[in-house]
């Protein structure tokens, strides 16, 4: 039933009021990237003394990998690819993920410089470059580690690493070249990862030739039981080339903002630090009964998290008060008791930094919203940003003052002035007009590992009881048995599931279906249009079959998110997915799911 703000937020403070803190669930993602609208939430989170999650969805295997090796995650600045004279796609789906790349991509290629995507199917990305005069190497799906070391033993072979730079900046060179001789070779990594040993023997020599190569990582190939594994091997090949400071997965390192002026953790009261929820596993905590209340924003976990029909069947316990701060009535809004209207990104002022470049920006709104006013008035209907919601509770919640006398522009201050040792006065000024900055670079001492060195031999992993090296670990895929490895690929035409609903975009992605090899579904005994159910120990769902070539062998695709009215099941895909946890970071293990596919039976 409509209710006014004032109204929402006292039948929220009746209920959340009397609970300890730690009942509190906070959820939160990515929904908006910026700094301040983003993360100011856990202010009051803080506080609280609420329980809030470690974030293990999207990089956070990936992040693991690399630091692993090769410390902060920073690499070379993308602004810079076209200095490059060879480009490694590896796990990089460009035309999905990195649209923007592609211009630099077709001038490095129409300049003769050689362009190889890795990837487990014949994406758009490995067709686009096939017409510019790239090429890609197909994989089977967790073999990245394969591949990576079995090039590495090929440079150890032929003398072509960078030994001043092993002996100089890295930890147990020796070691970890016995460690590669002693396996990967050409051979048997050839059966692993699907490649003839000539594909494997071109790209060694494209990177043992390349002088500046750019090797341009993506964040989803490591999402799955091993890899963490996968980008510790990419890490070490790059570094016995003498390259480690040319991969590049992420930038965050570049920015190194003081956060913590937005979040103030130093506000939780003594004693309140409970471990956060290891975030892939939501579905099972929340089905055990933990929390009675939880709060939602920037986030649609009831969609996008593993064992999502553990997930909504946890958001829907009728002992648990759900709060949801959304643009949309998304399925996780569906389920909230007080739904409350937020801002969109041009609608109130934050501070962004890049996601892999190095440009931030102090953006200020471009319009008012809709049946709102800016700033927020006590009487505006329309809807409040994540500062102007968050504060407002915590006062009328009798938090502390830092948590409500606030503003966005107010933070947005705080977080730059806080900053002030990471960006000097000229780049304060620029900011302070909205003009995007470029932060100068920061200068490092050593590479931010435990030695300070690269690291192709980790204590520190051997002390987490993984392998002290960079090898190849098999993916288990989570005990599944499926004769199908399901690949849920991003979607072309919606960036996230909020806007999955959107008339615009579902026109663009008509409906929802599974991708199949005409081959399989020959096998299979189903035409084009004709629906199969995919299952596992976990869930099923059922979809129209599309026919796709470019599909591997023994695979399905996934394309987005489908909305789960769109299924018979009523669950969405990712009730499919596994809420084990990956090797490293506790991530996410996506696409290490396989599934049985039959014809649906009605």
């Amino acid at each position: 039933m409509p209710a006014t703000w004032d109204e929402a937020i006292a039948r929220i403070v009746e209920r959340v009021r009397p609970l300890a803190g730690p009942d509190v669930l906070a959820l939160s993602y990515g929904g908006s990237m910026g700094l301040v609208q983003r993360k100011f939430p856990l202010r009051m989170f803080h506080a609280m003394g609420a329980t809030l999650h470690d974030g293990g969805v999207c990089d956070a295997t990936g992040t693991a990998g690399f630091e692993a090796v090769l410390g902060r995650c920073l690499g070379p600045d993308l602004d810079e690819v076209l200095e490059c004279d060879l480009l490694v796609l590896w796990g990089c789906d460009m035309a999905r993920t990195h649209q923007h790349l592609q211009p630099k991509v077709k001038k490095l290629l129409e300049r003769g410089v050689p362009v190889v995507a890795i990837d487990v199917w014949r994406t758009e990305t490995i067709r686009t470059l096939e017409a510019w005069g790239g090429f890609g190497l197909i994989v089977q799906p967790g073999t990245d580690a394969a591949l990576a070391l079995c090039v590495t033993r090929i440079a150890f072979e032929v003398g072509e690493v960078d030994q001043e730079f092993l002996v100089e900046q890295c930890v147990g060179a020796d070691a970890f070249e016995a460690h590669v001789r002693a396996r990967c070779d050409l051979e048997t990594t050839a059966k692993i990862t699907g490649l003839d040993p000539k594909s494997i023997t071109e790209l060694a020599g494209l990177l043992m030739r390349a002088e500046r190569p750019f090797v341009k990582t993506g964040i989803g190939f490591a999402r799955r039981r091993n890899g963490g594994m996968s980008m510790r091997a990419v890490c070490s090949m790059a570094a016995v080339l003498g390259h480690a400071d040319r991969v590049h997965f992420e930038s965050f390192e570049h920015f190194a903002l003081a956060e913590d002026a937005v979040i103030r953790p130093d506000l939780r009261p003594q004693g309140s630090a409970n471990a956060p929820v290891t975030h892939v596993q939501l579905g099972r905590e929340l089905c055990a009964g933990r929390f009675r209340a939880a709060f939602v924003w920037c986030h649609n976990p009831a969609v996008v998290l593993p064992e999502s029909a553990l997930v909504r069947k946890g958001l829907a316990r009728d002992d648990l008060f759900l709060v949801v701060h959304e643009h949309f009535l998304t399925e996780t809004a569906e389920l909230a008791d007080v739904v409350l209207p937020a801002t969109m990104f041009p609608e109130h002022e934050d501070v962004y930094r890049s996601y892999g470049h190095r440009w931030m920006q102090h953006a200020l709104p471009a319009v008012k919203a809709p049946g709102g006013t800016w700033p927020a008035t006590a009487n505006s209907s329309g809807p409040r940003s994540n500062v102007e919601t968050f504060s407002g509770l915590a006062k009328a919640l009798g938090l502390r003052k830092e948590c409500w006398d606030v503003t966005a522009s107010s933070v947005c201050a705080e977080l730059l002035d806080a900053s002030r040792s990471r960006l000097n006065e000229d780049e304060l000024a620029r900011l302070e007009t909205g003009a995007p900055v470029k932060p100068a670079n920061r200068t490092h001492t050593d590479w931010g590992t435990p030695s300070g060195k690269v690291e192709l031999v980790s204590e520190r992993m051997r002390a987490l009881g993984a392998p002290a090296m960079a090898t190849f670990v098999p993916d288990d895929w989570c005990g599944d048995t499926g004769a199908f490895v399901l690949l849920s690929c991003p979607s072309v035409h919606t960036h996230n599931s909020t806007y999955s609903h959107s008339a615009r975009h579902a026109k663009k992605a008509g409906p929802a279906r599974v991708f199949v090899n005409p081959r399989d579904a020959e096998a299979l005994g189903v035409r084009a249009g004709e629906r199969v159910t995919l299952s596992n120990a976990r869930a099923s769902i059922t979809l129209p079959v599309a026919l796709c070539e470019d599909t591997p062998r023994h695979a399905v695709r996934i394309d987005g998110l489908p909305l789960r009215s769109e299924i018979p099941e009523g669950v969405g895909v990712n009730a499919l997915v596994s809420g084990a946890v990956s090797d490293l970071g506790n991530g996410s293990v996506l696409y290490s799911t396989r599934v049985d596919v039959r014809p649906y039976a009605g």
